[in-house]
């Protein structure tokens, strides 16, 4: 019989400071470590929509760990290679083929394919119900954020603030913020 997963899902800053990630990707090792301690009755694994940064460095170190990982994308593969450099969409697909199980978020009925393919409002819309679809489909959440609350939509606060809400009370148990700084463009 299988074991009872339990999901821990990821949001954060896409252009996190590169002489910091060994720190990061230090604090996310030992995050996992501990939830593996912690539920040795359930399989840990890890749901991300393997953006650069934060969620590209988690799907990596789930790796390293034998961890499954869920991709769950904002937009079709086609739309969202279009937010990658080609040697980050190179990684990104090389993580991508290697998921356990791969999704993608549904587009609203009154919103087209060309209108998420533009970035704006109706793309934006997209990544935040990705990121609230992490949220949903997690028992525990992972931050690497710099706190600010900047309010683009659907970026890591807005994230956050969602899990703040869904969680309420048990917010503190569910989730886990890793302050990170960002690189200075």
């Amino acid at each position: 019989m299988p074991l009872k997963k339990y999901k821990i899902g990821i949001s954060g800053h896409r252009d996190l400071k590169r002489s910091e990630m060994p720190k990061y990707k230090n604090s996310l090792k030992n995050i996992l470590k501990k939830k593996i301690e912690a539920y040795p009755d359930r399989e840990v694994s890890i749901i991300t929509p393997l953006a650069e940064g934060a969620d590209q460095l988690l799907a990596n170190v789930a790796k390293e760990l034998g961890l499954a990982y869920e991709v769950i994308l904002p937009l079709p593969l086609e739309l969202y290679k279009k937010d990658f450099s080609n040697k980050a969409y190179d990684e990104f697909y090389a993580l991508y083929s290697q998921a356990i199980k791969r999704t993608t978020i549904a587009t609203p009925l009154d919103t087209t394919i060309e209108e998420i393919s533009d970035y704006g409002e109706k793309r934006d819309i997209q990544y935040l119900k990705v990121g609230q679809e992490v949220v949903d489909s997690s028992d525990f959440m992972i931050f690497l954020w710099d706190g600010i609350i900047n309010h683009k939509r659907g970026g890591t606060a807005d994230i956050f603030s969602y899990a703040k809400e869904r969680y309420g009370k048990k917010f503190n148990q569910k989730h886990s913020l890793i302050a990170s700084k960002r690189e200075k463009r």
